[in-house]
C-alpha cells in the first residue's frame, strides 16, 4: 500500500533559513526510508526564497515550488499544497525550524501503525519539550486553546498548534475551508473534532527562531480566530440536529 507522505511548508520571506530548514527535513525522512514530497508554497515573497528552493529542487526530485495562486494569505497557501499533495498522509511543517524532523518521523509511525485519520502534537504534555517560547504568548494560548477544549468538549488541550499530520481523504473531506489566514489551523482540527474522525495526541517539541519575519497581529488573529470557532460551532449544531433528524426516522 502507498504510505507517501506529502510535506506541506508554506514561506514568506524565509530566505534566511528555508535552506537549512528542508534539507535537515530531507535527511532525516531519507535516513527512515520514506517515501515522501515536500512541497513548499511561496506566498508572494519579495527576498530569495523562491530561488533558494529552485535551487534544492533542481537537485532533488522530492522538492516541488509552487506559488499560492489565491489572494495573499497562510490559509491559502495550505489550501494550494493540499491541492498538488499526492501522498497518502499530509503534514503541515513551519518553515523556520520550529518543528522538530524528529516529530515529523514520530507522527508518520502514529499515523500508520494506528491507522488514526490524524495525528495532533501536544507541545505541553512536557514542558521540556519547549525552547523559547514568549511569555505573554504563552499564556494567551494557553487560556485560549484551554477555553475551546472546554466549548467543544475534548480533552485535547493543543488545538492552535499548526503542526499537525492527516490522511489526504480526510482533508479533502473537510473542505471547504474559509480561513484565508493561520486561523486555517484552528479550523482543520475542530472540523476533525466535531466530525468525529479518529486522531491520536503525541507529545511534539517546539523552539522559537528568530531567523523568520513576523507579520502576526494579536488583534487580528482574536478577529479571524473568533469568526471561525463561530462558524465550527455552527457547523457543530447542524450536525447534531441532522443526527436527531436521522434517529428519529430509525425509530
Amino acid at each position: 500500500m502507498n504510505n507517501k507522505l506529502s510535506i506541506i511548508i508554506p514561506t514568506f520571506k524565509e530566505g534566511k533559513i528555508i535552506e537549512s530548514s528542508v534539507n535537515e527535513i530531507i535527511t532525516r525522512l531519507k535516513t527512515e526510508m520514506i517515501d515522501f514530497e515536500i512541497l513548499v508554497i511561496d506566498d508572494h515573497s519579495n527576498d530569495q526564497t523562491i530561488q533558494k528552493i529552485k535551487k534544492i529542487s533542481s537537485i532533488n526530485k522530492n522538492v516541488s515550488i509552487y506559488l499560492n495562486s489565491k489572494s495573499k494569505g497562510f490559509g491559502n497557501s495550505l489550501i494550494e499544497g493540499i491541492k498538488k499533495s499526492t501522498g497518502k498522509y499530509v503534514c503541515f511543517v513551519m518553515a523556520d525550524q520550529s518543528d522538530s524532523p524528529e516529530d515529523i518521523i514520530a507522527y508518520y509511525k502514529e499515523i500508520v501503525d494506528s491507522n488514526s485519520d490524524c495525528v495532533f502534537g501536544n507541545r505541553w504534555e512536557d514542558k521540556g519539550l519547549v525552547e523559547g517560547y514568549p511569555f505573554f504568548k504563552y499564556y494567551l494560548n494557553r487560556i485560549g486553546n484551554i477555553f475551546l477544549a472546554i466549548i467543544f468538549r475534548t480533552k485535547y488541550s493543543d488545538i492552535t498548534n499548526s503542526f499537525k499530520m492527516y490522511k489526504k481523504t480526510v482533508l479533502f473531506d473537510l473542505f471547504p475551508f474559509v480561513s484565508n489566514h493561520f486561523s486555517i489551523t484552528v479550523e482543520i482540527p475542530l472540523k476533525v473534532i466535531c466530525r468525529g474522525y479518529k486522531f491520536s495526541v503525541i507529545p511534539n517539541s517546539w523552539r522559537n527562531n528568530e531567523h523568520t519575519v513576523s507579520n502576526l497581529n494579536i488583534g487580528n488573529i482574536l478577529i479571524t480566530y473568533s469568526l471561525v470557532i463561530v462558524y465550527c460551532l455552527i457547523e457543530r449544531f447542524f450536525q447534531k440536529e441532522e443526527q436527531l433528524k436521522l434517529n428519529k426516522s430509525d425509530k
